[in-house]
């Protein structure tokens, strides 16, 4: 490479980082549920024409506050009272639900004017026993046993981050000039502000801890400031190129792409570490400087094109699972991957061409060392692969057995440690109250005629109501039948055992006639379509995770179908949480989907390498067993497979192959220079071992640094991608070359010429054996 070329590759480099840079500021953080639900989903369009019916299922902040001396205190309920008529006053709040605020309708039988009737009289040992047996209140506004109560807000649809960041900056405020026992906060918008809060600082946090680790690690690798500062450069400018995409492509930067950093950072380092560990290596053996960049740029260079490649592979096919978040994290991550080796192929040569070649460079007694070891290792692999083969077949067979009781949950908050306050704020209403996760059901008539209002159709809905509270667990239950019964209660006085739907034919005709003009008047639209024939029961129920759910919904099915309501109406369970299981559920396909297709393109690329069917299936092979053995790992420690660990494997595949591809093609290089092929195998081990040592201590010490990630999904996918690449580089060091041996190798062809004291390293470049 001559200098102008590497000043002009070095000056496009500066420029378009600098354009980059620009967009920096602007880098927005996000958190939204929408982004896990799968599209072209019937399911996903179901809830999409639900919620533009009735409105959304999780514009709602619940606010529960305990005393110790119990709700019903005169001076406590003065506090709430006070709290009440300020909340209205918060931005974006609509409206407020409060024991204090809220009343009983009655009817004065004579002349028919309705007015309102307090919830709390004052009386407190009155009020406590006439909650206690409101049905109405049931895990609403009152614990069961009255020590909490809750305030419920419905705010402004489909809050913006910086709406949800002023919600809750003034609710938290206001909460704060009160002297309550304890208060906690839940809902979409509460839980939005503390997720992006975290990725926010989480994202930063991820860069300076990745920069030190490397920063160490290159140190101790190269032992010189070059050694650290070339490589160092080479991914900076990766990772403000990789920032630059995501903030260009209008996307904020989501729960996976916050790791982003340690991603591009470890798979961009591990390029140039390959890269300059080649070029000292060369001039190590006395090359000149010319001939080491060259050997670095078009040998060593070929096979980290070929490894970039198929780690965007592994990231890229997040595409096919087609839910955004993942196909988001997935196209950018592996555009990231390529970024970094375009950055690495031509800065760092560049830099080369235009500084001096190190006065120290690899010292030979630690090379020899390093090579003697491997050596010792690479005769041992190759005494005993019979062995090793027949090895990995059983542990084959043993991990298949493990991983197939995985087991396939996931629930709503399991980003978030235990430890952590909102988590612990969401399991407070749980145990006091509904719980915060939204529950939705849609029930339309089939046939289209009849109206959903009538007597007939609502004892229907109440037994399935019935069910659902009773057996299913859904509490906080709303619906058209909570206005005919408050129609009814009305007319008796406020008295609640008349909190229910009349049975006698008066009664049902009164209810009736005044549900229909309220349903005229538009006051129930959020519960029934103006048709009457597609109506709204919703409610909310515990975080009680995917299995559960699914085992929940099937009963909820079969009693329907044995009750015949299937036959009268198309009644589906819908909303967030709903979606959320569902794609979770559709993940191993999905999935399986996507890392179906990396196996293929990278078996293609294997294929084009050696134009053997048998070296695809020994290339592989090495690369399968790891990621069994992670998911028997995760069956020992009753791991669910879930979101954040099922992609482990499309990611970790992509990566772990890459050991596979650099010593591969240094054996097709060492074949090519006419030398034998036990011989070949031999120099391609002590040549690329000591770099799949180094680089994959690299790859760990990145993967490790997600581990300090407060979100689990972060967590495990630091720890379970760690002990893929460390599987990986096991069965590459001992498996692979024991299958060349077993399977690749000519008869007559595995004689090896054993050097009587050093290998053949020190050999100029030509030379053949």
């Amino acid at each position: 490479m001559q200098k102008k070329w590497a000043i002009a590759f070095l000056f496009i480099n500066l420029m378009v980082t600098a354009w980059f840079a620009t967009t920096l500021p602007g880098t927005a953080f996000d958190y939204n549920f929408d982004a896990f639900f799968k599209q072209d989903d019937p399911q996903t369009a179901y809830f999409e024409q639900h919620r533009n019916t009735f409105g959304t299922d999780n514009d709602f902040v619940l606010i529960g506050i305990v005393s110790r001396k119990g709700v019903f205190n005169a001076s406590f309920l003065e506090k709430v009272d006070s709290l009440t008529r300020q909340l209205a006053d918060v931005k974006f709040v609509e409206q407020v639900i409060s024991p204090t605020n809220s009343f009983i309708p009655i009817r004065e039988p004579l002349t028919g004017n309705l007015f309102r009737r307090p919830l709390l009289t004052g009386d407190m040992a009155a009020d406590s026993i006439r909650m206690q047996t409101d049905p109405s209140m049931a895990a609403q506004l009152f614990s069961r046993d009255t020590t909490a109560l809750s305030i419920v807000l419905s705010h402004k649809e489909k809050l913006t981050k910086n709406q949800c960041d002023t919600l809750s900056t003034e609710l938290r405020g206001l909460l704060s000039t009160y002297d309550f026992y304890q208060v906690h906060l839940g809902g979409r918008a509460i839980g939005q502000v503390v997720f992006i809060e975290k990725i926010t600082r989480e994202f930063s946090f991820f860069i300076a801890l990745s920069i030190c680790f490397v920063v160490v690690l290159l140190f101790f690798i190269f032992r010189s400031f070059r050694g650290v500062v070339i490589p160092l450069i080479t991914v900076l400018l990766a990772l403000v190129w990789s920032i630059g995409l995501v903030n260009l492509s209008g996307k904020g930067v989501s729960i996976l792409l916050n790791m982003l950093p340690p991603v591009i950072f470890v798979v961009g380092m591990s390029d140039a570490v390959h890269l300059y560990s080649r070029y000292l290596e060369e001039l190590g053996k006395g090359m000149s400087k010319a001939f080491a960049i060259r050997q670095t740029v078009f040998d060593t260079g070929l096979a980290t094109l070929l490894t970039s490649i198929t780690t965007a592979i592994g990231f890229a096919s997040l595409y096919f699972t087609e839910i955004p978040i993942l196909m988001e994290f997935g196209l950018i991550t592996a555009a990231g991957v390529l970024v970094a080796f375009v950055i690495a192929i031509t800065v760092l040569p560049a830099w080369l061409v235009l500084t001096k070649e190190p006065l120290n460079t690899l010292k030979h007694h630690n090379r020899y060392s390093w090579e003697a070891g491997l050596q010792k290792l690479f005769f041992r692999v190759i005494r005993n692969r019979n062995y090793l083969f027949a090895g990995s077949i059983v542990l084959t067979l043993v991990f298949a057995g493990i991983t197939s009781r995985i087991d396939l949950n996931n629930y709503l908050l399991e980003d978030l440690r235990p430890g952590e306050p909102l988590r612990q704020d969401f399991e407070f209403f749980d145990q006091y109250f509904a719980g915060v996760r939204p529950f939705e059901i849609g029930i339309k008539l089939k046939d289209g005629s009849g109206h959903l209002l009538d007597p007939a159709h609502l004892h229907t809905m109440q037994r399935i109501e019935t069910y659902l509270s009773e057996t299913y667990g859904a509490g906080a239950l709303q619906s058209p039948l909570v206005a005919a019964r408050e129609i009814h209660r009305a007319r008796n006085a406020g008295r609640n055992a008349f909190y229910n739907l009349p049975t006698d034919s008066l009664g049902v005709a009164q209810v009736q006639a005044d549900l229909r003009k309220v349903h005229r008047m538009g006051k129930l639209k959020t519960f029934i379509d103006s048709t009457g024939h597609y109506a709204r029961m919703s409610g909310r129920v515990g975080d009680w995770g995917a299995v559960a759910f699914a085992e929940k919904g099937d009963s909820l099915k079969a009693f329907l179908a044995k009750e015949g309501f299937d036959k009268v109406y198309n009644i589906e369970i819908t909303g967030t949480g709903t979606l959320i299981d569902r794609t979770n559920q559709n993940l191993v396909y999905s999935l399986g989907k996507g890392l179906g297709i990396a196996f293929l393109i990278i078996a293609f690329i294997m294929g084009l390498m050696f134009k053997s069917m048998r070296m695809v299936a020994i290339a592989l092979a090495p690369n399968i067993l790891p990621l069994l053995a992670v998911a028997s790992v995760m069956v020992v420690f009753g791991i669910d497979l879930k979101m954040s660990t099922s992609i482990i494997f499309t990611i970790a595949f992509g990566i772990a192959v890459d050991d596979t591809i650099h010593m591969l093609s240094r054996y097709k290089l060492e074949l090519m220079k006419g030398r034998a092929n036990l011989n070949a195998l031999r120099n391609a081990f002590i040549h690329t071992g000591k770099a799949l040592i180094l680089t994959s201590i690299i790859l760990f010490v990145g993967f490790v640094s997600m581990m300090f990630s407060t979100f689990q999904s972060t967590f495990y996918i630091g720890l379970f991608v760690t002990l893929t690449l460390f599987f990986a580089l096991l069965f590459d060091l001992t498996l692979l070359p024991a299958l060349i041996a077993v399977f690749a190798l000519k008869p007559g062809s595995q004689r090896l010429n054993r050097p009587a004291q050093q290998p053949d390293n020190h050999i100029k470049s030509g030379d053949t054996e």
